[in-house]
């Protein structure tokens, strides 16, 4: 079930990445279930898509890391610029997720992506704007 989504949506990101022009007007389909924004986030990143994680990033976005006793922050340009110069690629992982809370304008999910030697947790926030637009607002990031 979980390929079929993710070939799904592999194939509508391709579509969306071919059909708009310009990254920062939201795509309809996306963008209008928090569940699909979920999935994006989850293809965006085990393919490196930029333009797909640009369109499920709200503007105002911030990856927050730990790392050593820190917490590093990087906000969507850089983000999505870093996906940019990696290239499409895809990584050697597994992903699943989680539902942790829900409410009408705010969805919060467990994203884990399982690597051969580590599983990278991600606490995602997502947010429905008042023209009902789901966007990634918040992404917590530990790796363990």
């Amino acid at each position: 079930m979980k390929r079929k989504i993710l070939l799904c949506m592999a194939i509508l990101s391709i579509s969306f990445t071919f059909a708009s022009a310009d990254t920062d007007k939201p795509v309809a389909s996306v963008n209008l279930k928090s569940s699909s924004v979920i999935e994006a986030y989850i293809d965006a990143n085990v393919h490196c898509n930029a333009a797909l994680l640009n369109q499920v990033m709200d503007n105002e976005a911030v990856l927050k890391i730990t790392r050593q006793g820190k917490i590093v922050e990087q906000n969507k340009r850089d983000l999505v610029d870093f996906y940019k110069r990696r290239g499409d690629i895809t990584l050697n992982c597994t992903s699943n997720f989680e539902i942790l809370s829900t409410s009408d304008c705010v969805v919060m999910v467990r994203v884990d992506f399982k690597y051969p030697l580590f599983t990278q947790e991600n606490y995602v926030t997502v947010v429905k704007d008042q023209n009902g637009i789901w966007k990634i607002s918040q992404i917590h990031r530990f790796n363990g």
